[in-house]
């Protein structure tokens, strides 16, 4: 089911540094959780052997029952059966002793903000309760980077850390023990996560990424990593020159950033006009499920890092249901050819969307607002430029010097800091 759900709602997820995940042997994984329970999903199909801590209330009623699985514990502000979370330890306990894999979500809950949540003490004490026994374990920190956590078709980084060490002095006190485990957790989940000041600049770092992550095979968590720290006052001073030039026209926007064809504009035409009529059919062969989990997304959340699950619970069950009417329809009336047109456009629908919003957005801009096209693309190159994807010494080195200033380098190059930079705030809300 999660798989069906991944593939229905985003265009694509990737892992980065898959060969840090464990073949073998007893596991606990370590994840951050940004978008509500649709992490696990994506955390699920990437781990299908690993058990999951899950909150008591995901299974209180049937659709939760049919989506999630796994050792329920109760949170602070779940109403949970007395014991529960003592029982929930001893499964852990006893499914690590067995060689099993285990994930856990530190934070407890989720949230989309420009920093992690403070990280419980629970996963720290379950390791320290393991590692008394004297046995191995592997412990894996993951991170997940949305594109556009709520959007539809998004895109979708999962990055597998380096894993945490768990070597102790004897001469630890338990005590000891378990703020020394909890600080190299906390340690390596900041590895893979991006922790700014702001969500002034948190938007900003995003729309960097998206262009420099246009027409790229580049890591956009990558690049927001390389931006975590400071952005190049090239990339500002750039900007500064564009952004009245932008404000100025009613441009469309993707993820917040007016995009323009990256090529001649017939190829773009081209493009639109054989993925458009595809996608415009799937959508009106599928109305009735694409407008049920419209309408979850406008409805039930109370906050942004759950509309895409809403839609999910809404539209995957509703999906499922509605290819099963049109096969029904197709045995009744015999006209199986119909019911294969219809799964056609339904896939290339799906495989398009995401690829036509682009298209659409680009070529409007460019042909309605010519002009602005070249200083969009030198914009765009200054920004791949000043992101490079540098190895963490570097990155490290660089952000230091931006802090306490240059002691008589001459490699470093000016940056400038969170709240002193500014990207115009537009589409990028749910």
């Amino acid at each position: 089911m999660h798989r069906f759900c991944n593939g229905l709602y985003f265009s694509r997820i990737s892992v980065l540094w898959p060969e840090r995940l464990p073949r073998t042997g007893p596991t606990i994984y370590l994840g951050l959780h940004r978008n509500g329970a649709v992490d696990g999903f994506i955390y699920h199909a990437i781990l299908p052997r690993a058990n999951f801590m899950i909150s008591t209330q995901l299974r209180r009623n049937l659709v939760g029952r049919l989506f999630f699985t796994g050792i329920e514990v109760a949170r602070d502000r779940d109403k949970g059966e007395p014991g529960t979370n003592l029982e929930a330890l001893n499964q852990c306990m006893e499914l690590l002793r067995r060689g099993g894999e285990l994930f856990i979500f530190p934070e407890g809950t989720s949230t989309l903000g420009p920093r992690h949540l403070p990280f419980k003490r629970g996963a720290a004490r379950i390791l320290a309760n393991y590692l008394e026994s004297g046995s191995p374990i592997k412990v894996v920190p993951l991170g997940i980077t949305y594109e556009c956590p709520w959007a539809f078709r998004s895109r979708v980084e999962v990055v597998v850390g380096a894993p945490v060490a768990t070597d102790l002095s004897d001469t630890l006190h338990p005590l000891g023990r378990l703020k020394e485990l909890k600080c190299r957790i906390q340690s390596a989940l900041e590895s893979v996560a991006v922790n700014v000041e702001s969500e002034q600049y948190q938007q900003m770092i995003h729309r960097l990424a998206c262009v420099a992550t246009l027409g790229t095979k580049r890591s956009y968590f990558k690049t927001l990593k390389v931006l975590e720290r400071s952005i190049p006052e090239k990339i500002l001073l750039d900007w500064r020159a564009l952004r009245p030039e932008i404000e100025k026209r009613k441009l469309w926007h993707h993820q917040g950033v007016p995009l323009f064809p990256l090529g001649p504009a017939w190829l773009y035409l081209l493009a639109l006009g054989a993925t458009g009529p595809l996608v415009g059919l799937g959508a009106l062969l599928n109305l009735p499920p694409l407008l049920g989990a419209w309408w979850a997304g406008k409805k039930f959340p109370d906050g942004p890092n759950v509309v895409s699950l809403w839609r999910v619970l809404v539209g995957a069950p509703l999906s499922l249901l509605w290819v099963a009417v049109m096969a029904m329809i197709a045995i009744v009336s015999g006209r199986w050819p119909w019911f294969g047109l219809y799964a056609l456009a339904t896939f290339s629908g799906l495989k398009l969307c995401y690829r036509l919003k682009k298209l659409t957005v680009a070529l409007h801009n460019g042909l309605r607002y010519p002009e602005l096209h070249p200083q969009f693309l030198a914009f765009r190159e200054t920004v791949l430029r000043e992101t490079v994807h540098e190895p963490g010494g570097a990155r490290f080195r660089r952000a230091l010097i931006s802090v306490v200033g240059d002691q008589g380098s001459t490699e470093s190059r000016p940056t400038v800091q969170g709240p002193d930079a500014r990207l115009e705030n537009r589409g990028n809300s749910p």
